[in-house]
């Protein structure tokens, strides 16, 4: 079993880890944003975020599954929220 210290080290480099890719990914949404925005699309696309879910969760079993849609749903949710803003 590891040690306290351990396991929160290892949080700590998944979490560093997870940092810079939701700084990439929202970089990129700035750029889909510009798209949508130039070419009139709108920033929701229920369809998108259905099949993404589906695509992402397939093989995962709940209990598990439930909490990590949970968690799309807040990226998702941050996603939209930067799209809307004014930049």
């Amino acid at each position: 079993m590891k040690t306290l210290t351990e396991c929160r080290e290892e949080l700590n480099s998944i979490d560093d880890q997870m940092k810079k890719l939701f700084l990439k990914r929202m970089s990129i949404i700035a750029e889909v944003s510009a798209y949508k925005k130039a070419n009139g699309i709108a920033t929701y696309d229920p369809e998108r975020e259905r099949s993404m879910k589906e695509r992402l969760s397939a093989d995962i079993d709940e209990p598990m599954k439930s909490l990590y849609l949970q968690f799309l749903d807040s990226i998702l949710a941050v996603s939209k929220e930067y799209q809307i803003e004014d930049r």
